[in-house]
């Protein structure tokens, strides 16, 4: 039966058992799966967090030739500041404005003549139209408005059904915007396959991550077709007819395996994120076992540990207790490669934690009995409490979520814009700490210069003090 037949994707609670609240050591949870199920956690105070609604824009803003609608109030435009630095849409954007009257009596009128505007302006290949909370209330008909202009204007037009509160789990937005495409841009129907050609899934990767890992793949013989990050229509379009489908960071794009796999049956492959010398071995030696290249990658992995042999002065520096604050794959692929390089990690903040990820946790349960671990978006709070139990020697974040490090005077490094993966990843990274622990002055002085962020009462409490099991 076909997973497409609902007009929008599960959410992650229920298709992955997914967590966005947990505080203390990672023992309780491997017990809890083994019953059957995670319990679920809520905080009874949270500071804000990123909604479904981001993580879809996220990923759409990075496709070619798109425009954007944002069907709901002015205010939701402002997410539009989030996505400057990302948006290859170049600014084709447009929010249909809606007021209390047409929260109450409906706005297909509004989207209508939003849409048509967009594409006159713009002639995009791609109209996105993305839903808001106050379109889930009214139940505003999308569809209907779609169907309707998709003929008369002959451009695609994907309706995003994003709300911003069906689900706990922000990242459902990648899923939403993944089942959107899969569905309404690539008809059912059965094609030829192209010889070699693998769909790489990357939706949070900066560009020299993406380059490092299709150098990958074409070492061994494939050629990738990228997807959804700075992808076009003719990308979305050979996406059916690709032999091979895998992700970078499975947490964040496995979803679009799952459904090309179980629409036009391409083997999707889950592989851990390539970063570090090990994990990079391991994802190219399973990759080539899965096509069939097994003596290509051989040859390759066997110059590549000569050249590593030759240079071990580059991974010999002192060893620091790290804090590692990321994605789950990418935190725990991170932590590895941390752990590879000599260095002890001993405190883990992710987002969301997922029933698969139990293993990563079991393991880190086997070899560390004091471990601080902390789910949960943004929640600076509780993290700065964590911080000052555990003074780590090093941070490692990325895209700016460090502010109660600098606090502490706590060195941090933020990897959005460095590449961790692949051979190069382990020689970039290392690098990167060797520099920043070289020269502490700069987050001294700022740790010097800030003011206590919280109060002392805040602060003595313990990290999970307001995560409760939630009750049925």
């Amino acid at each position: 039966m076909s997973i497409l037949k609902s007009r929008i994707a599960p959410i992650r609670e229920k298709r992955l058992q997914t967590l966005v609240a947990y505080s203390g050591l990672p023992d309780v949870l491997p017990v809890e799966l083994a019953d059957g199920q995670l319990a679920q956690r809520v905080r009874t105070f949270s500071q804000d967090t990123f909604s479904d609604i981001l993580y879809a824009l996220n990923v759409i803003t990075t496709i070619k030739n798109a425009a954007i609608v944002i069907h709901g109030a002015s205010g939701c435009a402002v997410s539009r500041l989030t996505f400057c630095t990302k948006d290859k849409s170049h600014g084709k954007w447009a929010i249909t404005n809606l007021n209390e009257r047409d929260s109450i009596m409906g706005s297909d009128t509004k989207l209508r003549s939003a849409i048509k505007q967009i594409h006159k302006l713009y002639s995009p290949e791609i109209i996105f139209v993305l839903s808001t909370p106050i379109v889930a209330i009214n139940n505003d008909d999308i569809e209907s408005v779609v169907v309707e202009l998709k003929d008369e204007l002959n451009v695609a037009i994907v309706p995003v059904y994003t709300d911003g509160f069906r689900s706990k789990s922000g990242v459902t937005g990648y899923d939403i915007v993944f089942y959107a495409i899969v569905k309404q841009l690539l008809p059912p129907k059965k094609v030829d396959k192209i010889s070699g050609l693998v769909n790489l899934f990357s939706v949070s990767e900066n560009e020299e991550e993406i380059n490092a890992v299709s150098e990958l793949l074409q070492q061994i013989g494939l050629t990738v077709n990228l997807f959804p990050q700075y992808a076009s229509l003719e990308n979305i379009k050979r996406l059916s007819l690709a032999e091979w489908s895998l992700s970078i960071n499975p947490d964040e794009s496995a979803y679009a395996g799952v459904l090309l796999e179980n629409r036009f049956h391409i083997p999707f492959l889950n592989v851990d994120i390539p970063a570090g010398g090990i994990n990079t071995e391991v994802w190219i030696s399973r990759i080539a076992e899965f096509t069939g290249r097994k003596e290509q990658a051989n040859r390759w992995l066997q110059s590549e540990k000569e050249k590593r042999n030759n240079s071990p002065e580059e991974w010999s520096f002192p060893q620091q207790s790290v804090f590692v604050n990321l994605p789950p794959s990418l935190a725990f692929a991170v932590s590895e490669l941390l752990e590879e390089l000599g260095h002890e990690v001993t405190g883990l903040k992710i987002p969301y934690l997922e029933a698969a990820h139990i293993v990563r946790i079991e393991k880190i349960k086997q070899h560390k009995s004091n471990f601080s671990f902390l789910v949960g978006d943004g929640q600076i709070f509780e993290e700065e409490n964590v911080l000052r139990k555990l003074q780590p020697g090093l941070y490692i974040g990325k895209g700016g979520d460090y502010a109660a490090a600098i606090r502490n005077g706590i060195p941090v490094i933020d990897i959005e814009n460095l590449s961790v993966v692949g051979f190069n990843g382990v020689r970039n990274l290392a690098k990167k700490i060797r520099q920043t622990l070289s020269n502490r002055s700069f987050v001294e002085l700022l740790a010097g210069m800030e003011a206590q962020t919280y109060a002392d009462g805040w602060l003595k409490k313990n990290p999970n003090w307001y995560i409760k099991q939630e009750v049925k």
